[in-house]
């Protein structure tokens, strides 16, 4: 193999390296946000209530 052939072949494993690390952090990040919403919801549902009540008033 000529030094071309090396480095394509190199770029090649380093760009798939590259976005198996970036949809890992994206992923976790998507799930991480997933998490904090479901948790705001769970912690606020009197409040909500409280809200729709006044709007019914």
């Amino acid at each position: 193999m000529n030094s071309y052939e090396q480095s394509k072949k190199a770029r090649y494993i380093a760009s798939v390296v590259y976005m198996a690390i970036m949809a890992f952090i994206l992923g976790g990040t998507y799930l991480s946000q997933q998490e904090k919403e479901k948790a705001k919801l769970e912690s606020a549902p009197e409040t909500s209530s409280v809200a729709v009540e006044r709007q019914a008033d």
